[in-house]
């Protein structure tokens, strides 16, 4: 947490009790009088600092030095390039055997870390189009099953791609030969298994999800397609 006011940029010193192993911040004792007759009043708050320690893991799972960055993350390497370009064309082309193809590496591939933000935009990139749309959900998908992918905080931005298929009236909602319900059932369920893989890697994500899908449900606004998204939400996330 960052510590605001008129401090040093030095972090806080801790100090640990005898009785065990716990750590608390040890605060100096402070001159009432000798502040109140300072003359060098402080003119303005000093900039936030937060001190961060990062660590990497590199690709056979060790963990890197402190403050060493990992390549794939530095730059973006010409074949990683590439590979985005032809994994997107592939899942958004016409040829479903190579959609196929590209999906399966997706979720199994061990060196796309970096690419990450690049396929969480690509979902996010929603429209109105049903066929798009649940391919982007197919790459939701693949990316979440990857077990060499840590989602960390891009786990809020697939669940409100998701949330949109799944809620938003659509424009092909209003010709009743489309088959948008489908698109909203996929969507609860890849709701339900993101929320219960990797719902721990934010705080406060299930009530969020909950409020969402409450505030559709009771509003009466809202079409019944909108309505049918809040309900199959809701029970793909289960009874409790």
């Amino acid at each position: 947490q960052a510590v605001c006011g008129f401090g040093s940029q030095d972090a806080l010193p801790f100090r640990a009790i005898k009785e065990g192993e716990l750590y608390f911040q040890e605060d100096r004792e402070v001159n009432l009088v000798e502040l109140a007759l300072a003359t060098n009043i402080p003119k303005g708050c000093a900039e936030t600092t937060v001190r961060v320690h990062v660590s990497y893991l590199d690709g056979k799972g060790n963990l890197e030095p402190q403050g060493s960055v990992p390549s794939a993350v530095s730059t973006l390497t010409d074949e990683l390039l590439k590979y985005y370009q032809h994994v997107t064309r592939a899942v958004l082309g016409d040829d479903p055997q190579l959609m196929k193809v590209a999906l399966q590496d997706l979720q199994s591939n061990s060196k796309i870390a970096a690419l990450l933000p690049y396929f969480v935009y690509v979902v996010k990139s929603v429209s109105h189009d049903l066929e798009q749309l649940n391919r982007l959900l197919h790459i939701a998908r693949s990316l979440i099953q990857n077990p060499f992918l840590c989602l960390g905080s891009y786990v809020r931005s697939l669940i409100s791609s998701v949330m949109y298929c799944a809620l938003e009236p659509l424009a092909a909602s209003i010709n009743p030969l489309n088959d948008h319900w489908t698109l909203r059932d996929y969507a609860a369920m890849l709701l339900s298994r993101i929320f219960w893989s990797h719902g721990d890697l934010v705080s406060g994500l299930y009530h969020q999800i909950l409020l969402s899908l409450q505030k559709v449900l009771a509003d009466p606004v809202r079409p019944l397609c909108s309505h049918y998204g809040a309900v199959v939400g809701l029970h793909a996330l289960g009874w409790k």
